[in-house]
């Protein structure tokens, strides 16, 4: 099992020659001011800078310009010290003696190296849900990191930037617990794949079931004729003179439709030209096209008459030349129609002549075709089932290995409940319903006082389930911005602190801020640093911290 510690902080601002530099210590670490008037002297700032500088996007306030800030900072996992540099969206990575081993802008990049120091990252279905991918690195501290201003309960808000993977809170939960994993994942995707694949073969053994019923019904009545050879050649011969009578209406009716629509036009442009005859203004406008504004249809010498139009005189010789365009429209019509009866009364005649032939020969081959399709079907139903079969058998097996995971996750939900109806008995938080702490999925919020408090317990009994059933997982520092932020009374208050300081987990470095604390009041607890800021509100950084530590900017410089 994995930790890491935070060893120091540096915070520069290159531009005003101002630095901040925080050294903490394995265990617990408080940060702490004035009682009275310590708010607004840096405390939220150093604490969202950690996780920040690792590659999350904390929320910052609008006094404070993330974006001219570098950030520095010094961490061990286990025996092995990294410095980890944030500028902007720059990041880079050295080993103990400075020399660089990684640099990004990425923070995909910067995620799979950091996995490979953690030996954990949050990996996450992509929204389309095809792949599994490795999560930025903010993922990966949801658990550990509070902001005074984002405590609203079971809703993980203390960073930026969460929304671009869909209900992730029980994904990122499940992930840390170590439950749901590449195998899970692949599982999922695996069952997800058979039950499509099931839901296709018995769609198509319905088909199948539906067909055969339609040519069971067919066959019955059909009987083969014995002189079937013969039939077929007399039809072949036929067929051919059939074809050319056929081909001829269809070319007759293709002349009968464009005349036809012509004649639509032709009617619809004269009733367009009576209705406005009687407007004295110009009716046609000039157009650049080859068709009649009229009738729409490609004209040469009536084109240029409309475009010259413009008396009412011209549309009576307008209206003449449309008359005369219908007559002869209505006479080739005429003839094409007739033409077309004669043939149909042509083909009636022949097709008479072979109904006989062709009606024998057409239930010979139907008969003999769905006896060959009912065989064909029958076969492919023999296969079918037998993929249904497989399938079902090939999917139980990975239903039984879901199941184990499943276990793991009701065994952590036990867990889930047992802490937070503990956690609830001992602050008495009435308000959260016994309900909605059953699973760790559901939200719940409480008002006023206890809402710090709710959050608080919260990601303890988080963390508390993480340490119980995930032993293979890096512990990260804890960090606490204000945990008292409302404020409550002495009792609640302190009754808070001792919460944290004894439910902590071994191995875990804490770190916290508070006004004026004091140790004293604590003396069962190993407080292993305070650290004290008295300088003037928002103003953190000073000269002296940034003299007296330029010298690890320039060796970072020269080796970048």
């Amino acid at each position: 099992m994995k930790s890491l510690y935070l060893n120091t902080l540096y915070i520069f601002e290159y531009r005003n020659r101002l630095a901040k530099r925080v050294d903490f210590k394995k265990g617990i670490n408080v940060i702490t001011s004035d009682k009275t008037n310590g708010n607004d002297v840096g405390k939220s700032v150093i604490l969202k800078s950690v996780y920040h500088t690792l590659g999350a996007d904390s929320i910052f306030d609008s006094k404070w310009s993330a974006i001219e800030k570098t950030y520095l900072l010094d961490i061990n996992v286990d025996d092995v010290r990294f410095l980890v540099y944030r500028s902007g969206e720059l990041f880079r990575i050295y080993n103990e003696k400075l020399i660089k081993l990684f640099n990004t802008v990425n923070r995909r990049e910067l995620s799979e190296y950091l996995a490979e120091i953690y030996g954990f990252s949050v990996k996450l279905p992509n929204r389309k849900q095809e792949t599994l991918e490795i999560t930025p690195p903010v993922y990966s501290y949801l658990l550990n990191y509070v902001d005074q201003d984002q405590m609203n309960g079971t809703k993980f808000s203390s960073f930026k930037n969460l929304g671009q993977y869909a209900d992730y809170k029980e994904n990122v939960i499940y992930n840390h617990f170590g439950i749901f994993n590449d195998q899970y994942y692949s599982l999922l995707r695996k069952i997800e794949e058979l039950k499509q694949q099931d839901k296709k073969y018995k769609d198509e053994k319905l088909i199948i079931e539906n067909m055969l019923i339609r040519v069971k019904k067919y066959l019955e009545g059909l009987d083969a004729p014995i002189e079937l050879d013969s039939l077929k050649i007399e039809l072949e011969r036929k067929k051919e003179e059939y074809s050319d009578i056929v081909l001829k209406l269809k070319k007759i009716k293709n002349s009968i439709v464009k005349l036809r629509n012509d004649q639509f036009d032709l009617e619809r442009s004269i009733a367009d030209l009576s209705t406005k005859q009687s407007e004295e203004t110009k009716i046609y406008s000039k157009t650049h096209s080859n068709r009649c504004p009229v009738c729409t249809q490609e004209v040469d010498e009536l084109d240029v008459r409309i475009r010259s139009s413009n008396k009412i005189e011209d549309y009576f010789i307008l209206k003449d030349e449309l008359d005369s365009l219908m007559i002869e429209v209505n006479r080739k019509l005429h003839i094409k129609e007739e033409e077309y009866r004669n043939l149909l009364n042509i083909l009636e005649t022949y097709e008479k002549s072979l109904n006989m032939n062709e009606s024998v020969i057409s239930n010979s081959i139907k008969h003999m075709g769905y006896i060959e399709t009912q065989e064909n079907m029958i076969r492919e139903m023999g296969v079918l089932l037998g993929k249904i079969e497989l399938n079902e058998t090939e999917k139980s097996i990975y239903d039984k290995k879901i199941k184990e995971f499943n276990d793991q996750k009701k065994k952590a939900n036990v867990f889930y409940q047992e802490y937070m109806t503990d956690s609830k008995i001992k602050f008495g938080l009435e308000e959260i319903g016994d309900e909605k702490i059953k699973n760790i999925t559901q939200n719940y919020e409480a008002r006023g006082s206890n809402r710090a408090i709710a959050t608080i317990i919260w990601y303890f009994n988080l963390l508390k389930i993480k340490n119980s059933i995930n032993q293979n997982f890096i512990k990260f520092p804890l960090i606490l911005d204000s945990p008292n932020n409302v404020e409550s009374d002495e009792i609640k208050e302190k009754a808070l602190f001792e919460f944290i300081f004894n439910d902590i987990t071994k191995d875990t470095q804490l770190v916290l801020s508070t006004l004026g604390f004091d140790e004293r009041e604590y003396e069962d607890v190993k407080i292993d640093n305070i650290i004290n800021l008295n300088n003037d509100k928002y103003h953190v950084l000073n000269s002296k911290d940034y003299e007296e530590n330029e010298h690890i900017l320039k060796l970072i410089f020269e080796e970048s």
